[in-house]
């Protein structure tokens, strides 16, 4: 558990970053995304704790806790909050016979919706 909570911190660690170390770059990218014009629909981390305080999405941990059971031994390798009209998380894992699989889930109501 500890250790994929690290990697999961580590990869937003190497996300910001770059943006702390470039203050003009940050700007134009927070100016995009308050914007709602992010091409990719991704929450920033600001976003997506805002929108868990306001009760709009389930926490991250809900979500991957419910892929594990699904995909028991399945190593989590990423997670993504994607917005838009039906916010989603996608789920990258690694399953116990060697599958890399993206589990789709609903990120109001944490349920599984499908996998790729």
């Amino acid at each position: 558990m500890m250790r994929h909570l690290l990697i999961i911190a580590g990869a937003f660690a190497s996300v910001l970053t770059p943006l702390a170390a470039a203050p003009d770059a940050h700007a134009s990218v927070t100016v995009v995304q308050k914007q709602g014009q992010d091409p990719r629909g991704r929450y920033t981390p600001n976003e997506a704790r805002d929108a868990r305080r306001q009760g709009d999405i389930v926490p991250a941990l809900r979500v991957i806790n419910a892929v594990r059971q699904r995909y028991p031994g399945a190593d989590v390798l990423d997670a993504e909050l994607e917005g838009g009209s039906a916010p989603r998380y996608v789920v990258k894992i690694l399953t116990s016979d060697g599958r890399r699989v993206d589990v789709v889930a609903d990120a109001r109501t944490g349920r599984i919706l499908y996998e790729r």
